[in-house]
């Protein structure tokens, strides 16, 4: 079995380790094959299967291992169904189809599948144009490309209310070592943003700081996979937040991982992600902004921006989750 890939230092990230894989199909192949070279793993022991946000990291890399590595494709959109629950004591194998191959653009459809089950499918497609500063610089140099026009959503307030160097680590959602938290007051206590209890649950914005934990530099292609590990993680669990359920005994308003959920049992059904620049590091920490516009037949909406250190928005996804309450704990929640 290969290897994963070292860095110039001679060290292997974590990602690497956890996320390489190898291809297994001939070449010439009209379908690719890969298989990961180490197993994923589940967010708690007590969890039905593999974290989603390893699934989707490891598909991503699958992605841009079937470019032309030269090239510079780079994914800017993923949209991904989660049909069974991953098996985390055996490795994942990756069918990837091309579906198009063009001068700026490629679509992958890929199937993760386990002992001949479809696990997870997923739909990818890549680009050489993702990079505003690349295309800053072209226009700089020659004046007849097209100037790289942009607008976005403002930063929400909470980014500069509370700015994250001001805030304090929390280590209880670091499922996997790699992750790391931190919580805006507000977040933990909603009775600090004075009109929250005047707005719809689906109006109601919370927001939170995340980043990888890697010191090491990235390739590309892994860091694409940081982020995905990075862009599934708190937002389902934090519905009773939304809800203004009771605080557990931890004091915060979601269950740590490890703990049974008190409120809710829930699973992730699909998720979605769009890239809107190149230019981002998941080992820096973003600011994520989200809500849950919609819940209805027990499945709830969430939306989620995150936003760079200078308030750029440079990733949103979209997910549905698929929720069922517990003993009618959805009677308490304050809409």
């Amino acid at each position: 079995m290969a290897e994963a890939m070292s860095t110039g230092s001679g060290k292997t990230h974590r990602l690497e380790k956890n996320f390489a894989v190898r291809q297994i199909s001939p070449p010439g192949s009209n379908v690719l094959e890969y298989q990961g070279l180490q197993t994923l793993a589940k967010p708690t022991k007590m969890s039905r299967g593999v974290y989603g946000g390893n699934l989707c990291a490891q598909t991503l890399v699958v992605a841009m291992e079937s470019v032309p590595a030269n090239e510079g494709f780079v994914p800017h959109s993923l949209h991904s169904y989660f049909v069974k629950a991953g098996d985390d004591t055996i490795p994942c194998n990756y069918q990837v189809e091309k579906l198009n191959d063009g001068k700026n653009f490629a679509n992958r459809l890929i199937r993760v599948v386990q002992n001949g089950e479809l696990k997870y499918i997923v739909m990818v497609s890549l680009t050489k144009k993702n990079s505003l500063e690349k295309a800053k610089k072209e226009y700089n140099n020659n004046e007849k490309n097209p100037y790289p026009f942009e607008f976005q959503s403002a930063v929400p307030s909470t980014f500069y209310k509370y700015p994250q160097k001001d805030l304090e680590l929390n280590t209880n959602f670091d499922h996997s070592g790699m992750l790391q938290h931190k919580f805006p007051p507000n977040f933990v206590d909603h009775e600090l943003e004075n009109d929250e209890h005047l707005k719809a649950a689906g109006d109601r914005e919370l927001s939170f700081y995340i980043r990888l934990k890697e010191e090491e530099q990235l390739q590309s292609k892994y860091r694409y996979a940081g982020f995905a590990m990075v862009s599934d993680s708190i937002y389902l669990s934090s519905l009773s937040r939304i809800l203004h359920l009771p605080k557990l005994s931890s004091g915060l308003p979601i269950s740590v991982f490890g703990e049974k959920a008190p409120y809710f049992f829930s699973v992730s059904l699909d998720h979605s992600i769009y890239f809107h620049d190149d230019d981002f590091d998941p080992k820096e920490w973003a600011f994520v902004n989200f809500k849950a516009p919609r819940f209805s037949n027990n499945r709830v909406l969430l939306q989620a921006g995150y936003y760079d250190k200078n308030g750029k928005l440079f990733a949103t996804i979209v997910q549905e989750g698929l929720v069922f309450f517990k003993n009618g704990t959805e009677h308490k929640a304050k809409l």
